[in-house]
């Protein structure tokens, strides 16, 4: 089976990798894809994939823009956070979806069910697209609900200097610099966050502009930044979001 992948996030389209290849070991991933540029540029030189895992939002679009100047007559599965009622409607458009973050069993049965109703797949339909991604965005998070010892208090998104992941859990600082866990993971925050405010500058860490003091050039064309309140340890903007970080400084 060639696969053909989607995903503007390095470590999720690794994992992805990984999962695929535990379901079948022959299984052949074409590329990784990140951007919907790129992607037209795929489809017009290569032959169209057996299957298509597919991010919705890339680094440079929605992949709807990259299915409206191409067609392409491939399954498709959907990699998305968005809410239930947009994917209720890929189910009714024989389009099946992964909920990030996904493990093994969301691989299985996906991969499972598309073995055995491959025919029933279609092609994504540009309309659908561009009405779940313009109504069913999910909305910017203004507000975090956490428990301090016996007592519960409501943190605005505003008032967060960063985020970041530590063995598996998200925890939030405050301007102040009181920690708390947070339910969401980084991925998903990225997506319901005001993206004027914040920035996921590496794999685990994500920051509030406010909060960046200075910014230092650091080896291998990387970015090291002082926040406040100060994380301990070496804060560096990863070599694949330099461009995007620096668009986005000067927004």
């Amino acid at each position: 089976m060639n696969v053909l992948i989607f995903e503007d996030e390095k470590h999720t389209a690794t994992r992805l990798i990984q999962l695929l290849k535990k379901y079948d070991p022959e299984l052949n991933v074409l590329e990784v894809i990140s951007s919907v540029k790129k992607g037209i540029e795929w489809f017009k030189r290569n032959p169209v994939p057996d299957l298509i895992f597919q991010d919705i939002l890339l680094n440079d679009g929605n992949c709807f823009e990259m299915y409206e100047k191409v067609k392409v007559k491939a399954p498709v599965i959907f990699t998305t956070a968005f809410n239930e009622f947009a994917l209720r409607s890929f189910e009714l458009n024989s389009i099946d979806y992964l909920v990030k973050p996904y493990d093994y069993n969301d691989i299985k049965t996906a991969l499972d069910k598309f073995l055995s109703f491959k025919e029933m797949f279609v092609q994504p339909e540009s309309d659908l697209l561009r009405k779940i991604l313009q109504k069913e965005t999910p909305d910017i998070k203004k507000r975090f609900l956490i428990k301090l010892g016996d007592k519960y208090q409501s943190v605005k998104s505003e008032d967060i200097a960063w985020f970041i992941s530590d063995e598996g859990i998200t925890f939030a600082y405050s301007f102040e610099n009181t920690r708390f866990p947070v339910d969401l993971s980084i991925d998903l925050l990225s997506g319901v966050l005001d993206p004027e405010k914040f920035f996921r500058i590496n794999r685990k860490f994500l920051i509030n502009f406010d909060s960046i003091k200075k910014i230092h050039a650091y080896f291998n064309n990387r970015l090291k930044l002082e926040i406040v309140p100060p994380a301990g340890n070496d804060i560096i903007v990863s070599r694949e979001r330099i461009k995007e970080f620096k668009e986005w400084l000067g927004r």
